[in-house]
């Protein structure tokens, strides 16, 4: 029997911990998530490459870009050490190339400096002057030079159909889905969506220079940035 997808990509509703969405990352590798990968090949070979995957549910994008040459940092609020484990094992990746830390993006640990952060479908789950501290905080712990690959719900995806918090100014739109939207996509949390324009602005204000961004097909926000020393 063909198991139930839920959007136009196919994905399956396989849910992450404590109502934060489905984990799309183990069951295929988007666009930006290829994009930091083919980044992670093309400076692999100078020398010794540090990610990290802030949000890594079960591991699908770790897996990635350890075989691409990174060593990675998987973090995540909810411990998924076993999970990531079981996958490194099955695509017969050493275990050393990653490290599991079980903490909050807004506890801001101690990490780094890191090439790379990989936020995907991560930053929309906290309140917006939240997210904005988190993107200050990837700033910080990333190499003059480095990348952020970085990706939000969309306000005009299909998750702002009902949103009560549509109309509001992005400094203070921060709500839960609509109850039918919210149970199709397991997102069961309050969350801040955002138009392209507010999630650039937001990560220029920290210090980044960003050099892409750019909107799904399904609606969600994607944006590739840069740091630049200041």
């Amino acid at each position: 029997m063909k198991k139930e997808t839920i959007n136009l990509y196919g994905d399956q509703r396989i849910a992450t911990h404590a109502g934060k969405g489905i984990d799309v990352a183990s069951q295929r590798a988007d666009d930006l998530d290829l994009m930091a990968v083919e980044y992670i090949r093309s400076i692999a070979s100078s020398g010794f490459v540090l990610a990290v995957d802030v949000g890594c549910g079960h591991g699908g994008q770790v897996v990635r870009m350890a075989k691409a040459g990174a060593h990675v940092i998987a973090m995540d609020a909810h411990d998924y050490r076993a999970e990531i484990a079981d996958a490194f094992a099955r695509e017969s990746l050493h275990l050393g190339q990653q490290f599991f830390l079980h903490a909050s993006v807004e506890s801001e640990p101690v990490i780094g400096p890191v090439d790379v952060v990989m936020c995907q479908r991560m930053i929309h789950y906290l309140e917006p002057h939240a997210a904005a501290k988190a993107i200050s905080w990837f700033w910080r712990i990333t190499v003059s030079g480095g990348r952020m690959f970085l990706s939000a719900s969309g306000l005009d995806s299909e998750l702002g159909d009902g949103y009560p918090a549509k109309d509001a100014r992005v400094e203070s739109r921060f709500a839960h889905l609509s109850p039918e939207i919210a149970e199709m996509h397991a997102i069961f949390s309050p969350v801040c969506l955002y138009r392209p324009d507010e999630l650039a602005e937001m990560v220029m204000k920290a210090g980044w220079k960003v050099e892409k961004v750019f909107v799904s097909p399904f609606g969600n926000v994607k944006l590739v940035a840069v740091k630049k020393s200041h």
